[in-house]
């Protein structure tokens, strides 16, 4: 009975999930659209972690569906020389820009279990297994697009001062593309921290924890964003699923005023 009632909800998140890109399919670019599931599909044959065709694959453009749809309206305008995707998991977005501006990619992530060695080796991607909070980055360089989608949750330590850092990371004209979850929709994640001035710096010596240990509401995203040194560039909400759960989206400059 158990493992019927199991079943049973795997097979109603994944029509959530399907009717839920069916709505936002309607007012989004269609190009930009067949491009994302063309990507995907590319990841599938390139022997991917079980998880991307079990389940992520389908719910993953649910969270930064604004971010695919600004990285391919810009894809003729601005030449993109390297990019960066900090927490690339299973590589979607980095190969979303590998196709659309022929780049150099980058990529790290805190462990090396998600991103498939195939996609790699085939693109040239430049890997590296580095935790942005605590190691020192692993290139010497600059780049014209970071990619940082759903990792700000994950953050162990204060956002700002990791947000600085990758600030330093970009060219000066550089663009950093965040999601994370809207706490309003979300709810908070209290067993961890009450609040935002609570969470401590970077600290070697406290232990990591794979989870979401905190998540923003509007205004504290927004402040953080500024005390980091960026401007806000474009803002949109991703639709959720079935708009409930929401995800902030948004482009990021350097503020230099």
């Amino acid at each position: 009975m158990g493992e019927m009632h199991r079943r049973l909800k795997r097979l109603i998140e994944n029509a959530t999930i399907i009717l839920s890109t069916y709505k936002m399919r309607r007012p989004f670019n269609k190009a930009c659209t067949n491009e994302i599931r063309s990507t995907q599909w590319e990841i599938l044959e390139l022997n991917p972690h079980p998880h991307y065709k079990r389940i992520y694959k389908n719910s993953e453009m649910l969270y930064w569906f604004y971010i695919s749809k600004w990285l391919y309206k810009s894809r003729k305008r601005h030449e993109i020389k390297k990019c960066l995707d900090i927490g690339c998991a299973y590589g979607t977005l980095a190969l979303f820009c590998k196709r659309l501006f022929n780049s150099e990619i980058y990529c790290i992530d805190y462990i090396d279990t998600y991103l498939s060695r195939a996609l790699i080796e085939k693109y040239k991607f430049k890997f590296q297994e580095n935790n942005i909070e605590l190691d020192e980055f692993p290139w010497d360089t600059k780049f014209d697009i970071i990619i940082f989608t759903e990792i700000l949750e994950h953050l162990n330590f204060h956002p700002t001062i990791t947000l600085k850092k990758i600030r330093n990371l970009l060219t000066d004209d550089g663009v950093l593309y965040l999601s994370t979850p809207d706490a309003a929709r979300w709810g908070r994640v209290t067993k961890y921290y009450a609040s935002l001035d609570l969470i401590p710096p970077p600290n070697r010596d406290m232990p990591i924890v794979d989870d979401h240990v905190y998540q923003y509401n509007k205004i504290e995203l927004i402040n953080v964003i500024s005390d980091a040194g960026f401007k806000i560039d474009k803002f949109a909400y991703s639709p959720g699923i079935l708009n409930r759960n929401r995800c902030f989206n948004l482009a990021l400059k350097k503020n230099n005023s």
